[in-house]
Parts: C-alpha cells; structure tokens; sequence
C-alpha cells in the first residue's frame, strides 16, 4: 500500500510537471504567434503606405504629362501655321521681293 501511495505521489508529480510543461509551452507558442501576427500586420502596412506614395507619385506624373502633351500640341499647330505655303509665299514676296510665276511648273525626265 505504501508503494502504491509512493507511485501515485510520484504519478501526480509527473502529471502536475507535464502540465506546467504544456501551460508554458501553450503560453510560449501564443507569444510566439502574436508577434509573429504583429510583424506581418506591420510588414502590410507599411506596403500600403508604400503603394500609396507610389499612386500619388503617378497622379502628379499623370498630371505633367497631360500638360506637356497640351503644350506639344500648341507647339505642333504653331509649327504646321508656320509652315503653311500661304505664309510662306506671303513673306517672300514682301520680304524677300519675289514674284510668283505664272507659268505652271514643268516636269523634267531624265
């Protein structure tokens, strides 16, 4: 019978320490997962701030282009009325003192 008390004293001993061993390992591992849950909360906002000042890095991007291509385009329509033969012939005949021929020109082959 003594033997018997010394088994279940000594059972109760290891049952109790099993559990301690658990509880602090339950403990360890839900430690170990919030911060593991923290880091990865903290590595997506920190993307998102990240995306966030590459779209607004785009709008402004977006918004130079667009006046640039607004610019080109009136530079395009003052080169093509610069261009423009009726101009041109104009200027030559008050700058430059040119007449105009009024013979059609003729084809020469070679």
């Amino acid at each position: 019978m003594a033997r018997n008390q010394i088994n279940t004293i000594s059972e109760q001993k290891k049952s109790s320490e099993m559990i301690h061993t658990r509880k602090f390992l339950n403990r360890w591992s839900l430690m170990g997962l919030i911060l593991l849950s923290a880091l990865g909360t903290a590595i997506y906002v920190n993307s998102v701030m990240k995306i966030n000042a590459v779209l607004g890095e785009i709008r402004v991007l977006e918004k130079k282009r667009d006046s640039l291509m607004i610019i080109n385009q009136s530079i395009q329509a003052k080169v093509f009325e610069l261009q423009s033969a009726s101009r041109i012939t104009s200027i030559a005949k008050k700058k430059l003192g040119m007449i105009s021929n009024p013979k059609a020109p003729q084809i020469v082959d070679k």
